[in-house]
């Protein structure tokens, strides 16, 4: 096995962390989600870089990057925040998704526009009571001819709320059952008449934002639909595994960004004399801390290798999101015990880390969803 990046992904990685400390550190990402806002040097530096067009294949005018490549940019964005992190991961799934299964003005408008960086894709999938058991949605597209007349709410809609951005909706077009049956994924402009955007008061994530969208009456065209009617399902699917992997490169580098902050803080604080680094409790804690992160990027790289492999990694990619997001959670925690009151005052950037990794291992499918997919690869049903 190899475990060696090659020289072009080396400086892949090289690029984005310079990319982190000069655009977006830590304190700068903190200030940003403070203030709740999105500057534009991160997604024009973004665009600049040619990140949202490297998945695609280069005839179609991107670089034909592979499940680790993105996976490298997304670790080294998460030392930033994972907020951060989610402003380039957020774009690019439902871009890819949009990519694959839409008509050929979709896919102009994916190259023209998204892959430059012009304009921002979000999601809405999840509702008020339909977060995990995302198949019963209830939003309703009624086919009225030549459009679709939209009606419901969605619920912890990313980045719906900012501005050139268009929201990938998954509504309900066919019968209820079977469950995962007649499901539509529609492109709907925020801006149009009958749909209304409201922001989310949230602990943290306040870089993108979080949303509950409300279609009243909303007038879709036909041709905003992407993929078959009601096969939305398999749409939405097509890309889950990708966005586990990338998600969890993610919480990979906030992690280590993390363990690297109370390294740095435990060797500096002095107690009784000597860096309260040195006493074993914290020492201990923090080498374990060290090889549960590198345990999840272990998870994660081969998830992303199977990725690139065409092998299938659903088991792969649940386990690298479970490992990932709750190691982040776990670091944050530590974090804030090795900083004691330093970590709890909200100046200090481990504040802004615990905030923002308690939804880590809800949002993007909860620990609990993705220990049931790994039970059923073991044959275990859950439900």
């Amino acid at each position: 096995m190899d475990f060696a990046l090659t020289d072009e992904q080396e400086m892949l990685r090289a690029t984005a962390r310079r990319f982190v400390d000069d655009v977006c550190p830590a304190e700068r990402a903190k200030e940003w989600d403070e203030r709740s806002t999105v500057p534009p040097e991160l997604f024009e530096g973004m665009a600049d870089l040619g990140w949202f067009a490297l998945p695609f294949a280069e005839e179609e005018g991107g670089d034909g990057g592979g499940p680790l490549e993105l996976i490298l940019i997304a670790e080294e964005l998460g030392r930033a925040s994972f907020d951060v992190a989610m402003c380039y991961i957020g774009v690019l799934i439902p871009g890819l998704t949009v990519f694959r299964w839409g008509n050929e003005a979709q896919r102009a408008f994916i190259r023209e526009q998204v892959m430059t960086g012009r304009h921002r894709l979000a999601v809405g999938l999840s509702e008020p009571d339909t977060g995990s058991d995302a198949a019963a949605l209830r939003t309703q597209a009624d086919d009225r001819g030549d459009h679709y007349l939209v009606n419901g709410q969605k619920a912890w809609c990313t980045g719906g709320g900012l501005p050139d951005t268009t929201i990938a909706t998954y509504v309900r077009t066919g019968p209820r059952e079977p469950k995962h049956g007649g499901i539509s994924l529609l492109l709907v402009d925020p801006a149009s008449d009958g749909v209304e955007v409201r922001r989310t008061p949230t602990l943290a994530r306040h870089i993108l934002g979080t949303n509950e969208v409300f279609f009243n009456d909303a007038v879709v065209p036909k041709e905003n639909l992407v993929g078959p009617q009601d096969e939305g399902w398999k749409v939405m699917l097509s890309n889950i595994e990708l966005e586990k992997v990338i998600i969890s490169g993610g919480y990979l580098g906030a992690a280590q960004a993390t363990l690297d902050e109370m390294l740095e803080y435990s060797r500096e604080r002095h107690a009784f004399g000597r860096p309260i680094g040195t006493f074993q409790s914290l020492a201990h804690a923090m080498a374990d801390l060290q090889t549960e992160i590198d345990s999840a990027r272990l998870l994660a790289y081969r998830a992303a290798w199977l990725l690139a492999q065409g092998r299938p990694c659903t088991r792969e990619g649940s386990m690298a999101k479970l490992k990932g997001s709750e190691t982040y959670v776990n670091a944050a925690r530590l974090g804030m015990q090795v900083c004691a009151g330093h970590g709890f005052s909200t100046e200090s950037v481990m504040s802004f880390r615990y905030r923002e990794s308690i939804v880590a291992t809800i949002s993007g499918g909860t620990s609990q969803i993705q220990r049931n997919g790994i039970a059923r690869s073991m044959g275990l049903r859950t439900y």
